[in-house]
């Protein structure tokens, strides 16, 4: 009892302290992703005068959140490295989808004890607080689901006034801005307006379209003008009809089954009905829900961990205790369920992509990895080839599109195909999943007159380890840049390689195809700085 005293009494401070907690939790240690330095490209060349483009002079919308890379770009005009704004800004996002989770669970459960719980499983969520410091859009996109969701919670309880309706109209568009399937959350929110909203009046049908005139339209026609597309190139990187559904499905089985959620779902699915008639905005949240979950399916889910449900954890997450709150009668067995939901965060940080095989799901263990000193390096290769060729015209060709070509500044295909135009449509298929779908044509390369072809994560070694591979390496080895090189090109089959091994400092070599003749790359072979070898068919 005298626990539970000191606890009412101090809640607000308890609160706070927890928040601030979750918080340094989620950003002891930034997590940047590959993928976020690709946005970093567009927000600096934006900024130095080049357009919103990832090579000058060529305009492919390679990125699927614009208003983050504009949010990025800001910090840069104010003198703030990209990946630094980035941070920063996520850190005050977080706090408010915390804040905003609290207070919507409030609105839904009527229960501070319980909501309280909600906003700590959502803190320390694994997906979420990871990819909160990632570098991506995803905190603010989490932000905006809770706060249209908290709007429309309110709206149904309080009737919807023209202030709520504007409200959601302004952020659904902002939300649009941000990501442009934020267009599945828009229709759901447009339909539970419609259908809760008893009276229009003229003033509501104003506020209801202004947002959309005043935000939406004009970027819409700026983007059409800029770019010659509505929808972004990475639409067609990524998504090809619906042969991504069974991996979509598969994406989303792995999420259900890492965070132990298979046996609450079945038991909510059981009450849906019942959700729906006594309490409406729990039904609605249960319907954005489901909408969202599959839309992740339909489009064949992600590469990285989960990183497509976050937006819905919370959520589901809410669902889930409102069912077990409504249910059961037992308060330590109610409890025990509740807190239960906290394992699956443990056997996610702790299982998945070890005993859990993710079968291409990368972890964010794996995603990260590659930039730091125990990856693969990618960010000091990047700046060791931005040094040795700067202001030169040299171009180079890769999958991991992001760290390497934004340190090395150097003209880039990637041969993913996000940041051209042509490579979705004319690419080879590499796998099924989103954002790995398609690798560049060996033959569309020597086009683009590409002069070196990166692989770091398959041919960056220590130097003793590089002297060995030097004495072994052979024609088989260049199958693992992925490329089709036993096929001929313009009737020519490829039957010499030259490749070249770049020192990165004292105690790394890096190994790339020396495509295309380049006099930049020649001088520096000439001087001996660099090792070559020739491969043989």
């Amino acid at each position: 009892m005298a626990i539970r005293s000191t606890y009412n009494k101090n809640f607000r401070m308890i609160f706070w302290l927890v928040l601030a907690v979750l918080v340094i939790f989620a950003f002891h240690q930034p997590k940047l992703v590959d993928d976020a330095f690709i946005s970093f490209r567009y927000a600096k060349n934006l900024v130095d005068g080049n357009g919103l483009v990832y090579n000058p002079g060529e305009r492919v919308e390679g990125y699927s959140n614009f208003l983050w890379v504009l949010l990025t770009a800001g910090g840069y005009l104010l003198g703030m490295q990209p990946e630094h704004t980035a941070v920063a800004l996520s850190i005050p996002i977080f706090a408010a989808c915390l804040l905003l989770s609290y207070l919507l669970a409030l609105s839904v459960l009527k229960n501070r004890n319980l909501s309280f719980v909600l906003m700590i499983l959502v803190g320390t969520n694994w997906t979420i607080s990871s990819f909160a410091s990632s570098g991506l859009e995803t905190p603010l996109q989490l932000l905006e689901f809770l706060t249209i969701a908290y709007i429309i919670v309110l709206s149904i309880e309080n009737e919807w006034s023209a202030k709520l309706t504007l409200a959601l109209s302004i952020m659904l568009n902002i939300s649009l801005l941000t990501r442009p399937d934020a267009v599945v959350l828009t229709m759901v929110s447009l339909i539970i307006c419609f259908r809760t909203k008893q009276h229009w009046k003229p003033k509501d049908v104003i506020v209801m379209i202004a947002p959309f005139l005043l935000i939406l339209l004009p970027y819409i026609i700026w983007k059409y003008n800029y770019y010659g597309s509505i929808l972004p190139n990475t639409y067609y990187a990524k998504v090809h009809g619906l042969t991504g559904f069974k991996y979509g499905l598969f994406y989303a089985y792995l999420f259900l089954l890492s965070y132990l959620l298979l046996p609450y779902i079945v038991v909510v699915k059981f009450f849906w009905r019942e959700l729906i008639k006594i309490n409406t905005a729990v039904g609605y949240l249960a319907f954005i829900t489901a909408a969202w979950f599959l839309y992740v399916i339909l489009v064949g889910g992600d590469f990285m961990e989960f990183r497509f449900f976050v937006p819905i954890i919370p959520l589901i997450l809410i669902l889930i205790i409102y069912v077990i709150a409504k249910h059961t009668s037992n308060v330590q067995l109610k409890y025990g369920l509740i807190l239960a939901l906290f394992l699956g965060t443990l056997n996610t940080a702790f299982g998945f992509g070890k005993p859990i095989s993710g079968w291409g799901v990368q972890n964010i263990a794996t995603l990260t990895r590659p930039l730091t000193k125990d990856g693969g390096e990618w960010v000091r290769i990047g700046k060791e080839l931005g040094r040795i060729f700067q202001d030169r015209d040299v171009s180079i060709a890769l999958g991991m599109a992001g760290a390497l070509p934004y340190y090395s500044g150097l003209k880039t295909i990637d041969m993913m195909g996000m940041n051209d135009a042509n490579i979705p449509f004319i690419g080879r298929e590499l796998s099924v999943m989103a954002g790995h779908r398609v690798i560049a044509p060996l033959a569309y390369l020597q086009h683009k007159e590409v002069n070196l072809i990166l692989w770091p994560n398959n041919f960056t070694f220590d130097v003793p380890t590089f002297q060995r591979w030097v004495e072994t390496v052979k024609w088989d080895d260049l199958y693992r840049y992925y490329l089709e090189v036993d096929e001929p090109i313009n009737g020519v089959l490829i039957n010499e390689a030259e490749l070249i091994g770049i020192p990165i400092g004292d105690d790394l070599v890096t190994v790339a195809w020396y495509l295309t003749r380049n006099e930049t790359i020649d001088e520096v072979l000439r001087s001996g700085s660099f090792y070559r070898f020739k491969l043989v068919r």
